[in-house]
């Protein structure tokens, strides 16, 4: 995108924010309003509420956080029921764009309620895609006042700002000392995989983020390699997602004897494998070097080609200790998944509000037990081939092993780490029992491959819900969405995407 057309959009997103804070400080001081914070439980929905409850701390104005594992019509009915009488001014931060109606019906039609706002980066419901450019315009129009989305100034929601981002602006709008809060920003944009640029770098409204965080001395970016930085390293380099070697992805072992013969002493004083964090320059030019011989061997590509995936920014929190969890960004954004996908969503936003003391201990069992839970569901995934295809999509459910809380990451996670059994040219949907409940909550993942040809899950799953005859939302974003169906329903939903998808990748 060239830089003065990024500049014309960011004026009038800048524009339209300064007309939202305007419009809930005028609000919350003639009618005496605290304010209740409604937010996602993910990375970018726990860095909103984190980014807002720090920025209202700042100004004195009295508020509460609450984290939702998602807005569902059920959800928005029970925030209506008292709105009235509560004195509360609303806040809807990484979700509410795609329930717009639903608010505006309940609140603004029913209730005569006008004391909210929605921050939000994710397609607003009834849009099919960011080409339907008038219908986008319209709802723009209609809900100016009290709904701010990038879609209305044609900034990609999905690859180019996160809802975090959103409640940045929003936050530095509000007192321009917020400005240290960009980082936190970008934790949201990490978590939804928004470093898709050339060596995992950010794009558009997020690079003006990383201006603030770096211009601030909060973010360093270092040339790394494309490994996990606080693994052992062997486990690091056998089990990465993006670095494929033959003879060494998978084998721990094996990986170890081949760093073993760079001449690197891969144990610290307590006899650990050293992690990437602890490697110096030389040591991390010696592997570096090494592994792009290896490849172009095995593999007989161009070292070129080696380098494109071997060698990323890496963006490194300054103010935060050297291999924690919270010094790189990557890994910062992993631990605030684990809390809010694992009923600790309020220890998520108190680290994020920058509590080091018990939340952190406790936030490293969390952790802990987060990552064994994935590791455990992939596992039972492939060695009991769960994955399922139909023509043009492909699916499993959680049965009794994957609970509702997890299916997106663990879907997620079959998408980017190209799992044995999983076909990168088909969607997939994860369906996990709501406990309690006959109900499946749905997650929907595509690979940017797909994606550039036509399938857009977001569309797919609003269609696949009305052909269905759900009266439920469903949404997101074209390479990830999500709704839920009753259990009954699944057979008909599942083929409804199938045919679905057919015809979005034949148009």
């Amino acid at each position: 995108m060239k830089m003065n057309d990024l500049k014309k959009k960011m004026d009038k997103l800048f524009e339209a924010i300064e007309i939202e804070k305007n419009y809930f400080l005028i609000n919350i001081k003639e009618n005496n309003l605290s304010v209740h914070i409604y937010t996602h439980l993910d990375s970018d929905g726990l860095s909103s509420g984190a980014i807002l409850g720090k920025a209202l701390y700042r100004e004195n104005i009295p508020f509460q956080i609450t984290v939702l594992r998602q807005l569902e019509k059920e959800e928005i009915l029970k925030i209506t029921k008292n709105v009235r009488e509560l004195k509360k001014f609303l806040i809807f931060s990484d979700f509410g764009s795609g329930q717009y109606l639903e608010l505006q019906n309940q609140l603004v039609l029913n209730e005569k309620f006008k004391s909210f706002i929605i921050l939000d980066h994710h397609i607003p419901q009834k849009v099919s895609s960011k080409e339907d450019i008038d219908l986008i315009e319209e709802i723009h129009k209609k809900t100016f006042q009290w709904q701010i989305n990038p879609y209305f100034f044609n900034i990609n929601g999905s690859s180019e700002i996160s809802g975090a981002g959103i409640c940045y602006l929003f936050a530095k709008s509000l007192n321009k000392k917020n400005i240290d809060l960009s980082s936190i920003a970008l934790i949201g944009a990490m978590g939804d995989i928004q470093n898709q640029g050339p060596n995992k770098s950010f794009l558009g409204i997020n690079t003006y983020i990383l201006e603030d965080a770096k211009n601030s001395g909060l973010i360093e970016i270092t040339n790394d390699l494309n490994f996990s930085s606080i693994k052992p390293l062997n486990e690091a380099i056998a089990y990465s997602s993006e670095i494929k070697l033959p003879g060494l992805t998978g084998d721990v072992n094996r990986t170890l004897i081949f760093l073993q013969t760079l001449g690197i002493l891969m144990e610290d004083s307590n006899g650990n494998i050293r992690t990437l964090n602890e490697l110096n320059q030389d040591e991390k030019q010696k592997i570096s070097t090494a592994i792009i011989e290896y490849a172009a061997m095995k593999l007989d590509v161009e070292p070129s080609a080696i380098v494109k995936k071997l060698i990323i920014n890496r963006y490194l929190l300054k103010n935060e200790i050297v291999g924690s969890e919270f010094h790189d960004l990557t890994e910062f954004s992993n631990l605030l998944n684990a809390c809010g996908r694992t009923n600790s969503a309020s220890l998520g936003i108190a680290i994020a509000m920058g509590d080091r003391k018990k939340a952190y201990q406790k936030s490293q069992e969390v952790h802990s037990n987060y990552k064994k839970s994935l590791f455990n569901s992939i596992r039972w995934i492939q060695d009991n081939h769960k994955i399922q295809h139909k023509e043009y999509i492909q699916y499993f459910f959680g049965e009794d092993v994957i609970p509702e809380n997890i299916i997106g990451t663990v879907t997620s996670m079959l998408v980017f780490e190209k799992f044995e059994g999983f076909d990168i040219t088909k969607p997939i949907f994860g369906l996990a029992k709501r406990e309690g409940e006959n109900i499946y909550k749905v997650s929907g993942r595509a690979h940017d491959k797909i994606v550039s040809k036509g399938v857009n899950l977001s569309q797919a799953i609003r269609e696949a819900c009305e052909l269905s005859n759900l009266d439920v939302l469903g949404g997101g974003h074209p390479p990830a969405a999500g709704t839920k169906i009753p259990i009954d329903k699944s057979d008909e939903f599942l083929e409804n995407c199938n045919i679905i998808i057919e015809s979005q990748l034949n148009k």
